[in-house]
């Protein structure tokens, strides 16, 4: 008797799995194992050699790599100049995780915290953005908004100071 396939997978992907149009494959799954943690499941290589799917895992998540490919409209955050979208990372220790991946070639875009957790952004050598965050607090509805409303008016009078 044939052995029933489960048609969710869900001994190797959760519900919803990032997949991430990169420039170099090989290059980016380097750069998210040693700058974020990830464990490489797995990398497949074309009939040319090249890296066409790398997938890495991080506590259960799996993190799918994919090359660009124009002709089918693929195209990754660094060509296109931007990423649309960003990535939070929870990690033990974000001012750790957040210098080890600038030391490795990701740019520090900035940090914000009223929600509990303490973060700091960075946008990888791909162009996606990450928020790398640990959870320190946990603030009432109450607190939220009023230390959000403290970095609003600390933002504010940081802008009106730099003339901007």
């Amino acid at each position: 008797m044939p052995r029933k396939i489960d048609p969710l997978n869900k001994k190797l992907y959760g519900s919803v799995t990032a997949m991430l149009t990169v420039t170099d494959v090989k290059a980016a799954a380097a750069f998210y194992q040693k700058a974020f943690g990830f464990a490489k499941r797995g990398i497949m290589n074309g009939p040319d050699g090249k890296a066409v799917h790398a997938e890495l895992t991080l506590r259960g998540t799996t993190l799918m790599l994919g090359p660009e490919m124009p002709q089918m409209g693929s195209r990754g955050a660094k060509t296109i100049g931007a990423s649309p979208t960003s990535l939070y990372l929870l990690t033990e220790n974000v001012d750790k995780a957040v210098a080890n991946a600038v030391k490795l070639g990701a740019t520090p875009k900035g940090a914000l915290m009223f929600w509990g957790d303490r973060c700091g952004t960075v946008v990888d050598p791909e162009g996606y953005t990450w928020m790398v965050a640990t959870h320190i607090a946990e603030p009432t509805p109450k607190e939220m908004q009023q230390k959000m409303k403290e970095q609003m008016a600390s933002q504010q009078k940081a802008r009106a100071a730099s003339g901007s």
